[in-house]
């Protein structure tokens, strides 16, 4: 009988203690798994601001980082239409997104809308890129576009409006009406040319007008 009642204590002891154990393990494991997000770095945005991106990605208040997807991070990202692509990697106790942007190649001033190679976008946010004063006829919107992606970041801010201006010569003319107050005159497979504005006014001297580069490559002073 005394053996019975020790081994009855020794098991219930031993079942005691593994619920210890195991109470311990839940505890751990709860406050582990809650641990929050300490940091979020983000790169590559330039049109998207950082708060934006860590609401997109619902990471403003820094919620769980075991529990936080990068997947599920990434698809919200993804779905902004600003948006080309988009890596979502974590660091220690840190999220890291990296951001490629869809090019705003210019606004069309009838609807408003910012126009990429993929998609056209309404919204209030005010970008560095020209109005499209009238329409290009649909037929030549392809060349347009792949055209205007040639042309540098830093040179679609100087520009302030762009117009379809075929002639007799070439359907495929346009006028770009610079921030400076000077003109240029383009073809749709001479749109890189105007990569170079900057260096061809250095050489033309402090005067205002029309830059020709669709033949010729002549400025005529207003």
């Amino acid at each position: 009988m005394a053996n019975k009642k020790r081994r009855k204590r020794l098991r219930v002891g031993r079942i005691f203690l593994f619920l210890i154990v195991l109470a311990i393990i839940v505890f751990l494991l709860i406050n582990f798994v809650d641990i929050p997000i300490r940091s979020i770095y983000i790169s590559g945005n330039k049109i998207l601001t950082d708060q934006e991106v860590i609401e997109l990605a619902n990471l403003e208040d820094y919620p769980s980082f075991f529990g936080t997807l990068t997947l599920s991070v990434k698809r919200k990202i993804a779905n902004n239409p600003y948006v080309e692509n988009v890596k979502v990697s974590k660091g220690i106790l840190s999220i890291k997104i990296k951001i490629t942007e869809k090019k705003v190649l210019y606004i069309d001033k009838e609807t408003n809308e910012k126009v990429t190679s993929s998609n056209r976008i309404k919204d209030d946010k005010t970008l560095c890129v020209p109005y499209m004063i009238n329409k290009v006829p649909e037929k030549k919107q392809e060349r347009f576009i792949k055209a205007m992606l040639k042309i540098d970041e830093d040179m679609l801010c100087q520009m302030s409006e762009i117009k379809y201006d075929p002639n007799e010569i070439d359907e495929d003319r346009y006028y770009v009406y610079m921030n400076d107050g000077n003109s240029v005159y383009l073809t749709v497979n001479k749109f890189n040319k105007i990569n170079k504005y900057n260096s061809i006014l250095e050489n033309i001297g402090k005067q205002n007008g029309t830059l020709y580069l669709d033949y010729g490559d002549y400025f005529e002073a207003k």
